[in-house]
Formats: structure tokens, C-alpha cells, sequence
């Protein structure tokens, strides 16, 4: 039966700081199990305590008697040198941001630069370490905005969010979305030779075309067909008869949201209600 010494009250206090607050697992559970043992537990219960063998606790407690706090710790272990130096890792990761899809294409660019030759799992590791992901890209329309323009309307946002919260105005969020049982096909890390299998079926398109306030109240419209600015404008048509008091709806510049027979609606909706002195406006995110 193996027990450690008894610990001081410096022992104890360093031992307890580095099982609540070190920042690796393995140093916690050593300075738990040596914590425990000085405590009166066994090795059996240690053992099954921290889910590990009994050997593993008999190894800390012995690792501890002969050098304290220092051989609960992890020292750095000697390993392969990196095929590439800080600077030149650095370089490459810059190659991956400008070419973000094409890591053998950054791989040439390095081979020819520096004459070295790097796996690709040499590289991916290194976009690792760098704080990148594999993952699926984003569509954006930003370079398409106008800036000034764009400026503008968050300007006019702010102020009708100060509006809402003042409850002068109420302010809703219309989109449109749809669902169907025939998945989209996204990015994913899977084993070489395998291929990871989504299950998949075909449906009909239920289409939902929601407006949301900023206290989350949703009101909705799901129908099957085609998304087109008739069924848009026969949704607001809709909303509108609800209103309560000047409402504005924020859209995005969709075609179905720019269309000749949208534009004609607008007038219509602002007068909608004027007897309860209500208007209905429309903002467009650009």
C-alpha cells in the first residue's frame, strides 16, 4: 500500500491551485491523485476515481516523491524540427489567404520560393496551429454596395431602433426561407477512401415567409409554390391589417422585394388603416 508523505500547508496550497486552475488535464489529475492519496485513499480508488490503472496512480505517486511539484508537470519533449521557420510559416499563411481553396497550389508557390517540399498535413497543421478551418465560404455581395449608401441606411436603422425601444414605431423583419427533406451538401473532414453519407430524400419545398419584432415575436406564412412578389405582396397585404400603430419593415433588396408590382404596393400599405392613424413604411437593406 503506497502513501505519500504528508504534505506541508505550502505543499497542499500549491497542489490544490494547480488541480483547480492549471490549464492542462494531465497536471490537474496528478496533483488530484496526489492530493487524494495524502487524504488516506488508495491506489484502487484513486484509480477509479480518475478513470485511469492503478499503475498510472503508483507512477505519480512515486514521480511526485522524487521531485515535488516538478514531476507532475509535462516538461517539453524533443520532436522533429519544423520543415519550415517562423518567418517562412508566416508566408505561408498569408499564400493560404489569398489562395484559401487551392492548398496545393500554396504548396508549389513554397516549393518554388524556398525550395523546400511540405505534405499537405504538414500545411494543414500549420493553418492549424494558425487558428484556420476547413469550412464552407460565404456568398457576399459587399464589394457590389455602395458605401455611402450603405452608411446611410445604418444610420436610418439606429434611428429606427431608437424609435421601436421608445415605442414609437413598431419595427419588423420580413425574409423569406424554405425546407425540404433533400439536404444541401456541405464541406467536411472525412477518413480517406470513406465518404460520409447525409440521409436524403426527395419532398416538396415548403416555403415560410416570416416578419419578426425585435422582442421575437414571429408571425408567419408557410405555403408550397413558388416565392414571387404576388405571394409577397398578399403576405404584407395580410400583416398590414394587424397594425397597431406606424410600423416599418426592414427587407433585403431581393428582385421579388424591387419588382415593378412590389414598388406599385408601397403607397398602398402607408395608407392602409388610416383610421387607426397607422402607416406601414418599407426600408431596404442594401
Amino acid at each position: 500500500m503506497l502513501f505519500v508523505k504528508p504534505l506541508t500547508l505550502e505543499e497542499t496550497t500549491t497542489l490544490v491551485e494547480m488541480h483547480k486552475n492549471h490549464q492542462a488535464q494531465a497536471p490537474r489529475a496528478r496533483a488530484q491523485a496526489v492530493l487524494l492519496n495524502a487524504e488516506g485513499f488508495k491506489l484502487s480508488n484513486i484509480a477509479e476515481i480518475l478513470m485511469v490503472c492503478r499503475q498510472t496512480v503508483s507512477t505519480w505517486l512515486h514521480t511526485w516523491e522524487e521531485n515535488g511539484i516538478r514531476g507532475l508537470i509535462d516538461q517539453p519533449r524533443p520532436g522533429r524540427p519544423h520543415i519550415l521557420s517562423d518567418a517562412q510559416e508566416v508566408e505561408a499563411i498569408e499564400a493560404v489567404k489569398q489562395s484559401p481553396r487551392s492548398l496545393k497550389k500554396v504548396i508549389a508557390q513554397l516549393s518554388e520560393k524556398f525550395n523546400v517540399n511540405i505534405s499537405l498535413s504538414t500545411l494543414k497543421n500549420i493553418c492549424k496551429r494558425a487558428g484556420l478551418s476547413w469550412k464552407r465560404m460565404r456568398k457576399s455581395l459587399k464589394l457590389k454596395r455602395d458605401p455611402i449608401l450603405f452608411e446611410e441606411c445604418r444610420k436610418k436603422l439606429e434611428i429606427l431602433i431608437e424609435q421601436d425601444k421608445e415605442g414609437i414605431i413598431d419595427l419588423y423583419y420580413f425574409d423569406e426561407t424554405g425546407f425540404s427533406l433533400e439536404p444541401c451538401v456541405p464541406y467536411a473532414w472525412q477518413p480517406i477512401g470513406e465518404t460520409v453519407g447525409i440521409p436524403s430524400s426527395k419532398s416538396k419545398r415548403m416555403n415560410v415567409l416570416g416578419f419578426i419584432n425585435r422582442e421575437c415575436s414571429f408571425s408567419s406564412f408557410v405555403f408550397e409554390g413558388t416565392v414571387t412578389s404576388s405571394v409577397v405582396v398578399g403576405c404584407i397585404d395580410k400583416f398590414s391589417e394587424g397594425l397597431q400603430k406606424p410600423t416599418t419593415l426592414i427587407i433585403d433588396n431581393a428582385s421579388i422585394h424591387t419588382s415593378a408590382e412590389f414598388l406599385e404596393n408601397i403607397e398602398h400599405w402607408k395608407k392602409k388603416r388610416a383610421d387607426y392613424y397607422s402607416y406601414f413604411s418599407i426600408f431596404a437593406r442594401t
